[in-house]
This record gives structure tokens, C-alpha cells and sequence, in this order.
């Protein structure tokens, strides 16, 4: 009897164990998003954090010596006049593209709101862009940008309006990129602002409508104070994708149809002439930190100002 007790300790202790890990919700989330995790800090976290590493150091990639050199690439980028050039034409570009973005995505998803029985039509429409990799995306804007043959230059001529050069004057350059970067995120925020609107409760309209406020009124005090998440999650998002802007700066500009690719500096475009071209690892991963923190500075600021706007 004893012995058969003690065979059939270990499969009641196996089974207690079981149900313990079978009963464990922690461990079957992190064991299912546990590679996620891997892939995101392999992914993500790693470079970030390399790249701060070599940011101290005059890494150059074809050099078996490396030295450190603290902050000289910081301070490198102090006298740095394309840097400079580079980050205002990045913020200006930001400011333009975010601004213009927002604002017909909002008056388009408001539209779309009172024609609601063909709405996911014109949604998927504006959405085809979003979809479109940037590089055919921007060759095709560029054919369209050009100053003998581009449909632009051509309607233009048709209503007697003298063929611009979209991609060679600097003062123009920089709108025309504009109006790529909002045709191809656009589709997006339309979505955005779309699904925002369908979870404002009708009632609240209508009860204000019966009150006698004005669309504008109603616009004002319900429909934008109700949004306010979904606005931040906008603002946020679009000022983290227009400040990372290449593809279409790289490609729009570069070759002869159009202007030499740095004469619009963009942050990245520096980053990726200095890191790719020159090979100055180091000083690339300085501009690469210098972008991360500005970024986040306007991210922080954003937030804050939401908050107090809530307060």
C-alpha cells in the first residue's frame, strides 16, 4: 500500500503543476506577446540605444579604430550651418504639412458625416495613397511636377498661368513637397477623424440642434470637445511622421530633372548624406539624438497643451 501511495504522488504533483500553469494568465500573455517584445527591443529599442552610443565616439565605418570623443559631435553641430538650414526647413515643412493635413482630413470627415450611405467609398478613395509606397508614389508626383511635360505645368499653361518649376525654384520647392506629403497621408486622418465622429452620441446633437445652436455652435462646443483624444492622437502621429521625412524629399529632388537632393536639407536627409555617403557614423548618430530629443520636446509640449486645454 505505501509503495502504491508513493507511485501516485508524482502524477497528482504533475497535474497541481499543470493546472497551476494552465491557471496562469500571466505567464500565456507574456508567453504570446513575449516575441513581440523581442522583435519591438530588436527592432526599435537596440538601434536607438546604439545609436546614442556611437554618437560619442568619431565611429567612422570603414576605421578599425574608433575613438571616443564625448560631446564633440554636439558640439560639432552648434557651428553646423546645414544642420541648422536642415532643422528649420524640417520645421517649417512639419508646421505646413501637419496644419494642412489635419484640417482637410477634419472638413473632408465632417462632409463624409451628412452623406453617410456613400461615405466608405470616397473613405477607400482617399485611402488608395496611404497604401502607395512613398518612392513610385513620389515618381509619379515627379513626372507630375515637370516643367516642360508635367500635367501640372500643362493646366496651368491651359488657364494662361506662366509652367513653374515645381522642383528648381527654392522658394516653390518646398510647397510642392507639401502638397505630396498631405496627398498621401491624407486618406488616413480622413479615417481618423471618420471613426472619431461616428462615436460622438447623436443625441448630444440633436438635443443641441433642438436648442437652437448653429452647426458652427455645435461644431464648437460638442463635436471638437469630444474629439480632443482623437485630435492629440492625430497631431501626435502626423508631427512624428512629417519630421521623419525622406523618401519623398530624396526622390523629388535628386537627379537633374529636378534639384540637387541636398539643396532642400531636411534633418534626415543629413543624417543619411553624413551616416551613408561620408560615412561619419558618429556625427550622424549626434544629428539622429538631436532629432529624437526635439521630437519628443514637441511631443511633450503637444501634450501638455492638450492637458491644459482639458483643465
Amino acid at each position: 500500500m505505501p509503495e502504491a501511495i508513493h507511485q501516485k504522488k508524482p502524477s497528482n504533483t504533475l497535474a497541481i503543476l499543470y493546472q497551476k500553469f494552465k491557471n496562469n494568465n500571466g505567464f500565456w500573455i507574456l508567453a504570446a506577446l513575449g516575441p513581440v517584445y523581442f522583435l519591438f527591443a530588436a527592432i526599435r529599442i537596440y538601434p536607438i540605444l546604439e545609436t546614442i552610443r556611437i554618437s560619442f565616439y568619431r565611429y567612422h565605418i570603414t576605421k578599425k579604430h574608433n575613438p571616443f570623443v564625448g560631446l564633440r559631435n554636439y558640439e560639432r553641430l552648434l557651428g553646423d550651418d546645414a544642420f541648422h538650414t536642415a532643422l528649420i526647413n524640417t520645421i517649417q515643412f512639419t508646421v505646413l504639412a501637419v496644419v494642412a493635413t489635419l484640417f482637410l482630413a477634419f472638413f473632408i470627415a465632417i462632409l463624409l458625416r451628412s452623406i453617410e450611405h456613400v461615405a466608405p467609398i470616397f473613405e477607400i478613395i482617399f485611402y488608395i495613397p496611404v497604401v502607395t509606397p512613398w518612392v513610385p508614389a513620389s515618381v509619379i508626383w515627379k513626372w507630375l511636377y515637370d516643367p516642360m511635360y508635367g500635367l501640372i505645368n500643362y493646366v496651368l499653361y491651359f488657364f494662361g498661368i506662366p509652367k513653374q518649376g515645381w522642383l528648381q525654384e527654392p522658394n516653390l520647392i518646398i510647397y510642392a513637397i507639401v502638397i505630396v506629403a498631405v496627398w498621401k497621408m491624407l486618406g488616413y486622418y480622413i479615417i481618423v477623424f471618420s471613426v472619431g465622429l461616428k462615436n460622438i452620441p447623436t443625441t448630444y446633437l440633436e438635443a443641441a440642434e433642438v436648442d437652437g445652436a448653429t452647426p458652427l455652435e455645435r461644431l464648437r462646443f460638442i463635436i471638437l470637445p469630444m474629439l480632443k483624444p482623437i485630435i492629440l492622437f492625430a497631431v501626435v502621429m502626423s508631427t512624428i511622421q512629417f519630421f521623419n521625412i525622406f523618401a519623398p524629399v530624396y526622390v523629388l529632388t535628386a537627379s537633374a530633372q529636378g534639384a540637387p537632393a541636398y539643396d532642400l536639407k531636411v534633418v534626415v536627409t543629413e543624417i543619411y548624406r553624413n551616416g551613408f555617403q561620408y560615412y561619419r557614423m558618429g556625427y550622424a548618430g549626434a544629428q539622429s539624438v538631436v532629432l529624437l530629443v526635439f521630437v519628443m520636446m514637441m511631443i511633450t509640449l503637444q501634450f501638455m497643451a492638450f492637458r491644459k486645454g482639458n483643465e
